[in-house]
C-alpha cells in the first residue's frame, strides 16, 4: 500500500501543475486602427479647444508639441492662428478672404475653418471641448479628478472620414494606460499627458498591450525547452522563446504547445500570415478550445494591423471578416465580441 503513495503524489502534483499552467500568460503588443480615421501623412488643421483658458490651453499646446513622427504615423498639424497666417499671406490684397479671415479670428465656426482649411490644404479639422473637469488639486486621493474632452474630426474630402469620440480620463486610469506618467507629479499634467496620447490614438495606429495564454507541456518530449520559451515570453523575450520553441518542434514534432506558441510569436513579429498557418495546423492535430481562441486572436489582430496601415488583404485571405458587398459598402469586420472560437469551422484549418 506504500508503494502507491508516491505514485498518487505524482499524479496529484501533475495534474496540479496542469490545471494552473493553462492560466500562463504572457505580454504581447498589437497594433491598433485610428478611432476615428487615419490622418497618417496627411495635413490636420487644429481649429482649437474649447474650454476653460487653464484647461484647454495646455492641452493644444502639448498637442502640437508631441506632434507623431515615427514611420508609420507621422502627421502635420498646424493651429487656427497658423491657418489664418497662412491665408492672409497668400490672400493679400483680396477683400473677401481678408474678411473671412477676420471673422475666423473673432469668433472660429466650423464652417469658416473648414472654408479657409480646404484652401490650404489641409485633408482633416480636429476640434475638441472639454466637457467637465474636476481639478485633480481639490479632489481627496480616493478621488483626485478627471477630464471629459470631446472631440471632432471632419474630413474635408468625401474619401476622409470622420466623426467625433469623447475621452474621459482620472489619473488613476491615466497612470494605467501610460506607467511612465506615475512618475509625475503634477496631477493635471497627467491628465492633459495621458488625454493628448490617447487624443492621437483617434488619428493615427498605436499599440494596445494584451496578455495572451500560452500553452504548458508536461511529461511529453521537449517539455522542459517548452515551458523554458513560455518563461522567456512571460518576460517579453519573444526573439529567444520563438527560438527555443522552434527547436522543440524540430525534435519533436508532436509537441503541440511548442507548435501553438510558435503562433504567437509569429503574431508578435506581425507576421501573421505564417501565425495562422500554425495555429491552423495545431487545431488540425488537436481541436482545443484554447487552439480555436488564438487562432480567433490572431486573426483579428491580423485585420486590424492591415486596417491601421491600410495594407492590402493578406494572399490567404480572412477566415473571419465578412467579405465587402457588392453595393460597395465598408467590410464587416468581425470583433473579439462577435467571434468566438465556436464559429471555426474544418475547411479553415485544412491544408488548402
Amino acid at each position: 500500500m506504500k508503494c502507491y503513495v508516491p505514485l498518487m503524489t505524482l499524479l496529484i502534483c501533475s495534474i496540479l501543475a496542469f490545471t494552473s499552467g493553462c492560466r500562463m500568460t504572457a505580454p504581447i503588443h498589437a497594433w491598433a486602427p485610428p478611432q476615428l480615421g487615419s490622418a497618417v501623412g496627411k495635413q490636420v488643421a487644429l481649429s482649437g479647444v474649447q474650454g476653460p483658458r487653464e484647461l484647454a490651453g495646455p492641452l493644444q499646446r502639448q498637442l502640437l508639441s508631441q506632434i507623431p513622427k515615427d514611420p508609420g504615423r507621422q502627421l502635420t498639424m498646424v493651429s487656427l492662428e497658423q491657418l489664418v497666417a497662412y491665408e492672409s499671406r497668400d490672400m493679400a490684397g483680396s477683400d473677401t478672404k481678408i474678411q473671412l479671415v477676420s471673422a475666423l479670428e473673432e469668433t472660429p465656426n466650423d464652417l469658416a475653418v473648414a472654408s479657409v482649411a480646404r484652401h490650404q490644404g489641409i485633408d482633416y479639422v480636429l476640434r475638441g471641448e472639454v466637457i467637465q473637469k474636476r481639478h485633480a488639486l481639490q479632489q481627496s486621493q480616493a478621488d483626485p479628478g478627471t477630464l471629459n474632452v470631446s472631440w471632432r474630426l471632419t474630413g474635408l474630402d468625401a474619401e476622409y472620414p470622420g466623426g467625433g469620440n469623447p475621452i474621459v480620463l482620472d489619473v488613476k486610469t491615466a497612470r494605467e494606460l501610460y506607467p511612465d506618467l506615475a512618475y509625475v507629479s503634477d496631477l493635471n499634467e497627467v491628465l492633459t499627458q495621458a488625454m493628448v496620447r490617447e487624443t492621437y490614438r483617434l488619428i493615427t495606429p498605436s499599440v494596445d498591450r494584451y496578455q495572451i495564454k500560452l500553452e504548458i507541456p508536461y511529461l511529453l518530449p521537449g517539455s522542459a525547452k517548452t515551458r523554458r520559451g513560455n518563461r522567456a515570453a512571460r518576460e517579453g523575450r519573444w526573439g529567444e522563446a520563438e527560438k527555443l520553441w522552434s527547436e522543440v518542434q524540430e525534435r519533436h514534432p508532436t509537441q503541440l504547445a511548442a507548435l501553438h506558441n510558435l503562433a504567437l510569436a509569429a503574431a508578435a513579429g506581425q507576421d501573421f500570415s505564417r501565425a495562422k498557418k500554425l495555429a491552423r495546423k495545431a487545431i488540425r492535430y488537436n481541436p482545443s478550445q484554447l487552439h480555436k481562441q488564438t487562432l480567433v486572436w490572431i486573426e483579428l489582430k491580423q485585420r486590424a494591423y492591415h486596417q491601421a496601415f491600410l495594407l492590402p488583404d493578406p494572399p490567404e485571405g480572412w477566415f473571419l471578416t465578412d467579405a465587402p458587398s457588392d453595393s460597395g459598402s465598408s467590410e464587416t469586420v468581425a470583433s473579439e465580441e462577435t467571434v468566438t472560437s465556436d464559429v471555426v469551422s474544418a475547411e479553415w484549418v485544412s491544408d488548402q
